[in-house]
C-alpha cells in the first residue's frame, strides 16, 4: 500500500513541474552584462590619458560642449542678453567684459515663444547679421509646416540633433515654452531630457537654456536639472524708474570652468538709439553691490546678507569701508547711504 501511495505521489509530482520553455529557433541569447572592469583606470594611466581642453567660447566661463542656465523673472531681460550671447559667439567677438573664443561658432537660436515680427525687431536693432546664426522660431516652423518644437518628445529630440553640426550652440529659449508634459517641479521628469542632453555634450554641442525665476529669486522648478549644469547665470533687473535705458545685473551661482575672479557680477545697460540698440557694462564689485542695496532701502544686515548670498559678518566687514569712505552710515542696527555730491567723483569704492 504505501509503494503504491509513494507512486502517485511521485506521478503527481512530475505531472505539477513544467519543464523549462523550448527556445525557438533562432532567438538572440540573453544579452551579457557590461564589463565595466576593463575601462577602469589607475592614477597613472588617468594621469597618462590623451585629452584635449574644451575650446574657450565666451570669457573663461563658456566653454565647448557646456550645459548652462541663463535664469531671470519675467521682463528682466534675460532675452536680450541671450540673443547678444549668440550674436557674440556667432561673430567670434568680445561681449561686455567676456573676451572672445577661440573663433565663431554656428549658433541656433530656438525661439519658442515670441512672434517673429518682435523676434525680427530685436535681430536688426542688436545687428544680428552674421551667417553663422539662425533662427528656428516656433511660430514660423507652425506657419510652415503646422508643428512646434516639443523638446521633451524624443523625435523632436532627434530633428534637433540632426540639425546640429558638432561643435555648435544651441540657444533655448525658454525652457517653459519649448516643451510640453515635462512637470517643471518633478525632479524625474527632467530625465525626459537628460539623456539628449548628454549626447549633445558628447558631439561637443554647447546648450545655453533660458529659463524663468521663481517668486523666491531662484531658479523655478526642480533642482536635478542644475546637477549636470556647467554654470548657472541669474539675471536681476536694476532699471531705475522712469529710465529710457534697460539695466540688470548678472551673477553666477555656479561655475565649474573658472575661479570667481573670472566670473564677476557685471551691471549692464541697453540703451535704445532707435535704429539700434547700444549696449555696455562694468564690474559689479562686492562694495559697489552693497552700496547699491542700501542705496535702494535695504538697511538690514540680515535682508543685505540674503540678497547677496554672504554671511552677516562679511556685510559687517563690507558696511565699515563704505564707513569709512563716507558712503554709508550706521543708524541704529541698519545702515542708510549718505547723499555725496557727484562733483566730488565718490560714489564706488572699488
Amino acid at each position: 500500500m504505501k509503494d503504491i501511495t509513494a507512486l502517485v505521489a511521485q506521478l503527481a509530482a512530475l505531472k505539477s513541474s513544467k519543464p523549462p520553455p523550448a527556445t525557438a529557433p533562432g532567438t538572440p541569447p540573453p544579452p551579457e552584462p557590461p564589463d565595466f572592469a576593463r575601462s577602469l583606470l589607475t592614477p597613472e594611466q588617468l594621469r597618462l590619458t590623451q585629452s584635449t581642453p574644451r575650446p574657450r567660447l565666451l570669457g573663461e566661463w563658456l566653454r565647448e560642449g557646456d550645459l548652462g542656465y541663463l535664469f531671470a523673472p519675467r521682463g528682466g531681460g534675460k532675452t536680450w542678453l541671450a540673443m547678444l550671447i549668440g550674436k557674440a559667439l556667432a561673430e567670434g567677438c568680445l561681449l561686455g567684459d567676456w573676451q572672445a573664443g577661440e573663433a565663431p561658432r554656428r549658433v541656433f537660436y530656438f525661439d519658442a515663444e515670441m512672434n517673429v515680427p518682435d523676434v525680427r525687431e530685436r535681430a536688426e536693432k542688436l545687428g544680428i547679421t552674421s551667417l553663422n546664426f539662425r533662427w528656428l522660431s516656433n511660430e514660423h516652423l507652425y506657419l510652415d509646416q503646422g508643428l512646434s518644437v516639443n523638446i521633451a518628445q524624443p523625435l523632436h529630440q532627434t530633428g534637433l540633433s540632426t540639425m546640429l553640426p558638432d561643435g555648435s550652440v544651441l540657444i533655448i529659449d525658454n525652457l517653459s515654452s519649448s516643451q510640453i508634459g515635462m512637470r517643471e517641479n518633478e525632479n524625474d521628469d527632467f530625465d525626459k531630457l537628460k539623456d539628449w542632453l548628454l549626447s549633445l555634450r558628447r558631439r561637443s554641442v554647447t546648450v545655453i537654456i533660458i529659463h524663468h525665476a521663481g517668486r523666491n529669486g531662484e531658479m523655478r522648478g526642480a533642482s536635478r536639472r542644475e546637477d549636470m549644469a556647467h554654470w548657472i547665470l541669474s539675471l536681476k533687473d536694476a532699471t531705475e524708474d522712469e529710465s529710457r535705458f534697460k539695466e540688470f545685473i548678472t551673477r553666477f551661482s555656479k561655475c565649474r570652468n573658472c575661479q570667481g575672479r573670472d566670473a564677476m557680477p557685471l551691471r549692464w545697460a541697453l540703451r535704445d538709439e532707435g535704429a539700434q540698440i547700444t549696449h555696455s557694462c562694468q564690474v559689479y564689485g562686492n562694495l559697489d553691490a552693497l552700496l547699491g542695496h542700501i542705496r535702494e532701502g535695504v538697511g538690514s544686515a540680515t535682508e543685505l546678507a540674503e540678497l547677496l548670498g554672504v554671511q552677516c559678518g562679511t556685510v559687517s566687514k563690507w558696511a565699515r569701508k563704505l564707513i569709512n569712505a563716507g558712503l554709508v552710515r550706521k543708524k541704529a542696527r541698519d545702515y542708510e547711504a549718505v547723499e555725496v555730491p557727484r562733483a566730488s567723483g565718490a560714489g564706488s569704492v572699488d
